[in-house]
């Protein structure tokens, strides 16, 4: 009986898709940027279905973690000394 109340569940494995209006504040850009990545540069992976484009938030996370640059890297120099 508990299928006929709620016939639509979902597991929580499914990949959840964003806009770009809803993915833009996530990682901090705007909207237009988004869509110029997707003419130009196509660093952030999106999905095209139909006219919408849509953004599954996990390979966006995984795709700005491969652009990363820099990081702690330690100084060589004199220890202990000031």
């Amino acid at each position: 009986m508990e299928s006929l109340k709620d016939p639509i569940k979902q597991p929580a494995t499914l990949p959840r898709y964003l806009t770009d209006a809803e993915l833009a504040p996530i990682i901090r850009t705007s909207k237009s940027w988004l869509q110029k990545d997707r003419i130009t540069a196509k660093r952030i992976p999106f999905i095209k279905l139909g006219d919408r484009c849509l953004y599954d938030l996990d390979k966006v996370l995984q795709a700005i973690e491969a652009h990363s640059v820099g990081g702690s890297v330690r100084r060589a120099g004199r220890r202990g000394a000031l």
